[in-house]
């Protein structure tokens, strides 16, 4: 004789497990895209050629040094508990984030102010969360 309500019990812990999953790996593609997001599209990433944003890679071996992966590859592979690092290899990167005041070592002055894309975006984390997570309960019943 079935067990009906251990049934119950498994089937609604195995969608609970998806939903955690689909939760995790979707709201971190969605804060790389948050922070990817052009100027001209009302996000704060500065496109001019386009090379920053391209320039995008993520890992789960550590913070990438122009070795890791396509974000949405990576995040699609991330387990549970599973750490994973995602950013920009463009050498400019971290001027464009933080902004750059003073000579560089060509002699050149700058005085840019940072635009915080991905701040921006990490700081929206729990909204990223609560937005994925409204749109997985839908999809996985």
């Amino acid at each position: 004789m079935a067990n009906k309500f251990g049934d119950q019990v498994k089937a609604f812990a195995e969608k609970a497990k998806q939903r955690q999953l689909a939760i995790f790996r979707e709201s971190a593609q969605a804060v790389m895209e948050d922070a990817s997001t052009p100027e001209g599209e009302g996000g704060k990433m500065p496109v001019a050629t386009g090379f920053l944003r391209n320039s995008a890679v993520a890992s789960t071996a550590g913070p990438p040094d122009g070795s890791g992966g396509d974000p949405s590859l990576v995040f699609a592979g991330v387990e549970l508990g599973q750490s994973v690092w995602a950013g920009w290899t463009a050498a400019y990167a971290l001027r464009m984030e933080h902004g750059f005041y003073g000579e560089d070592s060509l002699g050149r002055v700058y005085a840019q102010a940072g635009k915080g894309f991905m701040r921006s975006a990490a700081q929206n984390w729990a909204f990223t969360v609560d937005r994925v997570a409204k749109d997985v309960k839908e999809r996985i019943k």
